[in-house]
């Protein structure tokens, strides 16, 4: 038994599974020193890039955080323009939602060799995270 196809439905098919890869990929969230203490909510696959002021010549930096559902892609940190000890700078951390929950992800800005010592921020966001939705389209117009 053979199995034919058409070239329309083909070239049919062709667009609709490529339409369906490059919705599949996930979006990315910037979020910054104003979004603290906000409810995010992401869906698997997306990537959630956070920008935070810090200041590394005073010591100080921003701990990378322990969290769930999310699987950290990079860490950077970029000092002021001009260089200048003690201009403030930035530490930006990237990471991709791996799977669907809900968690609390706190990042804590402190002195990590001050034992003992609280830390003197911290930026905390409630995240929620779904399976990403399949969308279908109506191509026809109606």
């Amino acid at each position: 038994m053979s199995f034919r196809i058409s070239r329309s439905r083909f070239v049919l098919l062709l667009v609709v599974s490529a339409l369906a890869l490059l919705g599949a990929h996930g979006k990315t969230l910037l979020l910054d020193d104003s979004d603290d203490n906000s409810h995010i909510c992401l869906y698997v696959g997306d990537t959630l890039t956070i920008k935070l002021a810090s200041n590394p010549s005073t010591g100080y930096s921003w701990g990378k955080p322990e969290v769930s559902h999310l699987q950290m892609i990079s860490s950077d940190s970029k000092e002021g323009s001009s260089g200048r000890v003690g201009e403030p700078g930035f530490q930006t951390f990237s990471f991709k939602a791996t799977e669907e929950g809900e968690s609390t992800f706190t990042l804590s800005y402190f002195r990590p060799f001050e034992k003992d010592t609280p830390p003197v921020k911290t930026f905390l966001l409630f995240l929620t995270i779904e399976p990403r939705p399949l969308v279908s389209k109506d191509y026809s117009g109606k």
